[in-house]
């Protein structure tokens, strides 16, 4: 072999070093931070590592931070596990907090957005808690399922339902021709359509049907198929948890629990289903505030 030769074929040897190392540097979204070990892409990392898109990232007894290039910001709670996107982050395991409104938050069939959302997942539920500014939460398809307020939290159930029916509580009134019922519970305004539904206004009723998106996304259309007059009509939000015997809020399904009054069909259990097949059992869960303070302090 020439000397020629040998000078080509180490030249080729480098640019294709160089250009394998460029582009594994042009994969990398950002970076998690941690004070003490984490496991990155199954290996195990002490202070700050890379992330790439689709990471998976998994702490041990002390949280970690994600900083990504494009400005999101989130923190993995310890003993956690996600898997980290330049767009959102899909948490599998303990909990984490989104403190970027562009930056979403999937797990267990739903979407979690908002200006600081806290999301842990404990078996089966998801308990949402807004941290800072309202939290909106949607299932896979985008249909919205709950609105969440300020220094409030909800824990939010996902089923196993084939059909997308919805259940919500409040008082039904009717604005520019159309009928309305605010759920308190999910916050959500409702726009109901049916028969026989003027006959109900100014009546706290509870309505099962089939649930769509409104045009803007932030709401259910909801096609009436069972409707049930409350008892107590000066109960304007049915939704509101009661005290069981425990004294503790009592979880109210804001799905799948068929009415008996007026109208054909039933809820038959399933809850709000739509496309993701979701069942929602939403309750209010106490100190929601002051739920994200430590979390809140480790992400910054």
């Amino acid at each position: 072999m020439t000397r020629y030769n040998k000078k080509f074929i180490l030249f080729a040897v480098l640019s294709m070093t160089f250009l394998l190392t460029a582009q594994a540097g042009s994969n990398v979204i950002g970076m998690a931070v941690s004070n003490g070990q984490m496991q990155v892409d199954r290996s195990a990392v002490t202070g700050n590592a890379n992330l790439v898109e689709g990471s998976s990232l998994k702490t041990n007894a002390d949280p970690s931070r994600i900083q990504l290039s494009n400005g999101s910001r989130a923190t993995l709670a310890a003993n956690s596990e996600a898997q980290v996107f330049a767009d959102h982050l899909v948490l599998q395991r303990g909990s984490s907090l989104v403190a970027s409104p562009s930056y979403r938050l999937q797990t267990n069939g739903l979407i979690v957005t908002g200006a600081q959302a806290q999301v842990a997942l404990k078996g089966g539920v998801v308990n949402v808690t807004a941290v800072n500014g309202t939290v909106s939460v949607r299932s896979m398809e985008g249909v919205m399922l709950a609105s969440v307020k300020p220094g409030t939290a909800l824990e939010l159930t996902p089923g196993s339902g084939s059909n997308s029916t919805s259940t919500m509580t409040g008082t039904l009134r009717q604005e520019s021709g159309k009928f309305l019922l605010k759920d308190q519970v999910t916050n959500l305004d409702v726009e109901l359509r049916g028969s026989n539904l003027k006959n109900e206004i100014g009546h706290a009723i509870e309505v099962t049907g089939k649930a769509t998106s409104t045009p803007n996304r932030d709401s259910q259309i909801l096609e009436v198929a069972s409707l049930n007059r409350l008892e107590e009509p000066g109960q304007s939000g049915g939704a509101r948890p009661t005290s069981g015997s425990d004294g503790k809020p009592e979880k109210k399904p804001a799905g799948g629990t068929g009415g008996s009054g007026s109208g054909s069909g039933s809820g038959s259990g399933t809850g709000m289903s739509h496309g993701a097949k979701v069942a929602l059992i939403v309750a209010v869960v106490g100190g929601g505030a002051g739920a994200g303070i430590a979390f809140a302090t480790m992400s910054r």
